[in-house]
């Protein structure tokens, strides 16, 4: 099994907005070429976006307010965030 993960730049913007503008990017990229693995990101990232507690990883300093670059991984069936 992959162990799909993401890497976020979290510059001035929160671990939500750097999730969409991952997402967007992905979504750009495969419009000009098919590639497996960036679609496997999207679909992670899509997942991401639509479970994740973003209040409750915004107040845990994941907030944009330093810079920072944070991985995203899945441990189960929980994400987990963690700065690298």
């Amino acid at each position: 099994m992959v162990c799909m993960e993401v890497v976020l730049e979290l510059d001035g913007v929160c671990i939500e907005t750097a999730a969409r503008r991952e997402y967007e990017k992905l979504v750009r990229e495969l419009l000009n070429q098919d590639d497996e693995e960036k679609y496997a990101k999207l679909e992670f990232l899509v997942e991401f976006l639509e479970r994740a507690d973003f209040h409750r990883l915004r107040s845990s300093g994941f907030d944009g307010s330093r810079r920072t670059r944070v991985r995203v991984w899945r441990k189960g069936g929980e994400f987990v965030v963690e700065e690298v």
